[in-house]
């Protein structure tokens, strides 16, 4: 005899998917970050003096 029905045993799958999912997740200070690239100077004082 079978006591639960399919809906609810798809939805205990879907949450124990959904459980590991979110508890086995690498922490968050894991994942890369891409690389902060520097403004390039805009004003022309800073940028380098033509040679003479």
């Amino acid at each position: 005899m079978f006591f639960y029905s399919p809906d609810s045993l798809q939805a205990e799958v879907r949450y124990r998917q959904n459980r590991l999912r979110r508890d086995f997740q690498r922490p968050g200070w894991f994942h890369r970050k891409p690389r902060v690239q520097p403004p390039e100077p805009c004003a022309p004082e800073l940028r380098a003096r033509p040679a003479m």
